[in-house]
């Protein structure tokens, strides 16, 4: 065995010989490829995934703050004045005053517009708070300091730039709390010839310290501690596997269906497979959801069905892009497709598009961010309504992708079926060269004229299909006349499909 073994690698050649030249350069040409492919994929997939959340605060000013005084004192006028030139900072949310207008005239108005998605956020000097310091001040009556100021803000638009954007807005306010007891207590003393060791006596120890402070009202809590997993995670998982496996799965047994069975039939049976696989994932990753809530958000059935909508939406728009990049580029390349698409939407899911750059606000139509958005609705109880937006992207990107993967697959197995593309999406090589010296040695012989007929149109068939008994007895047949006549032996080449 050892000896037959010796005998079968003397007849290969060694990997720099010459003959082996053209191999090489084709390997090296594929390689070279690879790299050129794979660091445009790497460079794209990095630059959105850091671009996407790149100093964000650059853009804080497109959030805006609700303002409103309710109280007509001098006390609250004078906080409403240091209010306004706080937000003046250029590391806090624009602050849009509405106190002398008759927009958002009462507070259920401007939790409303928060709720609704209106504004970021609000700022409320609460009606009475002048009166209320002036007592606790003079006279030493009960006071409590977050009465004051209202920050009324909500956790529907997207996690990490609500965090950032609502801890700016504190930090202004807490920042004002010094200075304003600073304020309210030179008036004091000032006021009627009073000195301090006479306001320090009369007045409420927590008022003169603290006079002012907030209270925080929170209109669309999430109600879901892990709500962040299911934006990253779960998407990723629900494309990873309802959209590559059945792709992958298709793409092994894809061959005799596009030679025997009819193109219409082709298509319906791929889109059945994608949808039933992409349910049966996102059905599973739903009850994953559900079984992990946590104990601060209440489910109904109706949650259910919607997020499993949700997943299963955001799953279609990628089995078609999946099924378009199969049938139209090498398999060689559909990593870097794959990479680039996911990097892309997960950049979408952790930064989000709001605050960003402007280029990157092109995040606003990839599937990840509108399918984070139509969940952050479902677990805020509605907050944020941009379904109607939502819905219409994905479902457009599912439809483009699904007609743009009914014409590849057509024109797959058109060409497939007329010998002109092999499994890989590669045009068939070239016929050997053996055929057609057989052909000019056979011409003289009127015996093997039938035979080599038959033998040159087998040649033509796909190169992943096992030969027929005839056939292999014709090609034993030409490979005995060509040995007998050059005495020396030679190799079969099998191409394989990928």
């Amino acid at each position: 065995m050892l000896r037959a073994h010796r005998e079968r690698q003397k007849k290969l050649l060694p990997l720099f010989s010459p003959e082996l030249r053209a191999t090489r350069m084709a390997f090296a040409k594929g390689i070279w490829d690879l790299f050129l492919v794979f660091t445009l994929v790497f460079w794209i997939s990095i630059c959105f995934l850091y671009g996407a959340g790149y100093d964000t605060m650059r853009h804080i000013k497109d959030s805006t703050f609700i303002f409103r005084n309710f109280d007509d004192s001098q006390t609250a006028n004078d906080l409403s004045s240091m209010i306004i030139a706080g937000f003046e900072n250029p590391n806090a949310p624009l602050l849009k005053v509405y106190t002398d207008s008759e927009k958002y005239d009462s507070v259920a108005a401007i939790k409303d517009a928060v709720w609704k998605g209106n504004a970021w956020g609000a700022v409320i000097v609460n009606d009475g708070f002048g009166k209320q310091l002036e007592q606790a001040l003079s006279e030493g009556a009960d006071y409590d300091p977050t009465s004051a100021v209202t920050l009324v803000t909500e956790e529907s638009r997207h996690y990490f730039k609500v965090i950032m954007v609502n801890k700016a807005a504190q930090t202004v306010l807490t920042a004002l709390e010094g200075p304003f007891s600073q304020q309210m207590f030179q008036r004091m003393v000032t006021a009627d010839g009073a000195n301090a060791t006479r306001v320090i006596d009369q007045a409420n120890a927590n008022a003169l310290i603290t006079p002012f402070s907030y209270a925080v009202d929170n209109v669309a809590p999430y109600h879901f501690d892990m709500s962040m997993y299911i934006l990253s995670v779960t998407l990723s998982l629900c494309m990873v596997v309802g959209s590559f496996i059945p792709s992958n799965m298709w793409k092994s047994i894809e061959e005799p269906f596009y030679k025997q069975v009819r193109i219409t039939h082709v298509i319906a049976l791929r889109a059945f497979i994608n949808i039933i696989w992409a349910a049966f994932i996102c059905i599973q990753a739903t009850g994953i959801v559900f079984a992990f809530h946590g104990p601060l958000w209440s489910p109904s059935t109706r949650d259910f069905f919607a997020m499993f909508a949700i997943f299963l939406l955001n799953t279609l728009s990628f089995t078609f892009f999946i099924d378009c990049m199969q049938n139209w580029v090498h398999p060689r390349f559909l990593l870097g497709g794959y990479f680039t698409t996911l990097f892309v939407n997960i950049a979408a899911a952790v930064f989000g598009p709001e605050l960003n750059n402007h280029f990157f606000r092109i995040l606003y139509a990839v599937p990840f961010n509108n399918s984070g958005l139509m969940l952050r609705t479902l677990l805020t109880n509605g907050s944020y309504n941009k379904l109607n937006f939502a819905i219409t992207i994905n479902v457009l990107w599912s439809l483009v992708w699904w007609l743009g993967s009914t014409f590849l697959i057509a024109r797959k197995a058109r060409r497939v079926y007329e010998g002109k593309m092999l499994m890989a999406n590669v045009p068939p090589p070239a016929a050997p060269q053996p055929a057609v010296a057989l052909e000019k040695d056979a011409a003289h012989s009127p015996t093997n004229s039938s035979a080599l007929s038959e033998y040159l149109s087998s040649a033509t068939a796909s190169y992943g299909t096992t030969p027929s008994p005839s056939e292999t007895d014709i090609s034993a047949r030409m490979r005995s006349a060509r040995a007998r006549k050059s005495n020396d032996t030679t190799s079969d080449i099998e191409i394989e499909d990928m």
